[in-house]
């Protein structure tokens, strides 16, 4: 055997080996497009003219055929579910799947995301600001989109029965307090659509898609961040909080992204594919799934396992003798800089978290770089500066009973 193969190989049982998403058999080759479960064994995805169904946890995949092209799925409780679709298709179900029933939406759109907020209230985005609003399970469904922005809109949050919000084309994010008769808008501008949206309360809120751009808010949608990338390049079409801290995020390459800090920082858990995830649903802080292209369907029993963090490169995997953090470059800033950082793996706190935090000069935390476990070597990371205020910053590399701060200054 060639070492080009021995390589591969090799790359391939790494990758197997570090992963905790598995591959469950869903007997298609085509798109599955959003998946959802009622409890930890029963669980529907949709397709291209299919509908997929669990009660076993995956062990087993049931296929129906549903014709049309379906973009998202729903259930609301144990027995009643929706589906939105191409051509203004939408489907109910009140028998766990066994039937769907076709709704009428008036309109012939592409819809592409369904949401309830109990079993009566709930909404559909589609293409050509296109927003349906049924207030009795869909008995009947009027339009909301009395907007004049010509967008297409892609997903929505649902916070009460007045506060909902909606993501689209050209970074638009509108919401309404007020149950879709008046909407607010919020975009800044860039041709990037924004495909997924959630909110860990009331105030705190995070949104993504297109070229890997990340917003948060914390004021309920009134201010948005701008110019944060969780990875520059790559597309994200589906986030989802399982409670306040630990959150995921899913989409090309077959990445899966995770935090447990309330979006502050977020690692990369492993799967087995590079095929686009277009879906995520976590039952618990343990048990999920991801589905995506070509009929990948993958499941995780102990929340994605080790995480690995993000937006840092290892410059050198030579073993230092001791921690070291370096002086920013450069320092002053505007708005980026880099910061260096050493961490040894034996003595004297090999294997121990490390944090690279970012405060104010008030000693407010503002950032949190880094919080995960590294292999011996040495890092670099960026900091972007552009939604901070100019003035002193200082960097915190700790771990274990290694603690170390240096000054570095953004003027713009």
């Amino acid at each position: 055997m060639s070492s080009r193969y021995i390589i591969i190989f090799i790359l391939i049982l790494s990758r197997v080996t570090l992963s905790q998403w598995f591959p469950q058999a869903s007997g298609t080759n085509y798109a599955l497009k959003s998946v959802s479960f009622t409890d930890p064994n029963t669980g529907y995805i949709c397709g291209y003219n299919l509908v997929l169904k669990t009660t076993n946890g995956g062990l087993n995949w049931n296929s129906s055929f549903l014709q049309g092209n379906h973009n998202s799925i729903i259930f609301s409780n144990s027995s009643t579910g929706y589906i939105s679709s191409d051509s203004g298709k939408i489907f109910k179900t009140t028998n766990a799947g066994l039937n769907w029933n076709t709704q009428a939406s008036n309109t012939i759109k592409n819809l592409t995301s369904i949401n309830f907020l109990n079993s009566e209230t709930g909404i559909v985005t589609g293409m050509g600001k296109t927003l349906l609003k049924t207030t009795n399970g869909g008995n009947d469904w009027f339009s909301i989109s009395n907007i004049i922005w010509e967008v297409d809109f892609l997903s929505s949050k649902i916070l009460s029965a007045d506060i909902y919000f909606v993501t689209g084309t050209e970074t638009f994010i509108i919401r309404t307090t007020n149950g879709g008769a008046n909407w607010i808008p919020y975009t800044h501008g860039e041709v990037n659509p924004l495909f997924t949206i959630d909110f860990i309360n009331d105030n705190t809120g995070y949104a993504s898609g297109c070229c890997g751009m990340f917003m948060s808010t914390t004021n309920a949608g009134i201010n948005w961040t701008f110019n944060y990338y969780l990875s520059l390049g790559f597309t994200f079409y589906s986030l989802k909080f399982i409670n306040p801290l630990t959150g995921y995020i899913c989409g090309s390459n077959g990445m899966i992204y995770r935090t447990t800090n309330s979006g502050l920082w977020w690692d990369s858990t492993v799967t087995t594919t590079d095929e686009i995830l277009y879906s995520i649903n976590m039952v618990n802080s343990s048990t999920g799934w991801a589905v995506g292209n070509f009929g990948n369907i993958l499941k995780t029993t102990n929340g994605g396992g080790t995480g690995y963090p993000i937006g840092i490169s290892q410059i050198s995997n030579e073993i230092p003798n001791n921690y070291k953090l370096e002086q920013n470059y450069p320092n002053p800033f505007n708005p980026e800089t880099k910061i260096r950082f050493e961490t040894p793996l034996n003595p004297p706190e090999g294997g121990k978290l490390v944090k690279l935090f970012i405060y104010d000069v008030s000693g407010k935390l503002v950032k949190v770089l880094l919080e995960g476990y590294l292999d011996a070597g040495v890092y670099e990371v960026e900091f972007d500066g552009s939604g901070f205020a100019s003035g002193i910053y200082y960097y915190i590399l700790q771990s274990g009973s290694y603690r170390e701060s240096m000054k570095m200054v953004l003027i713009k």
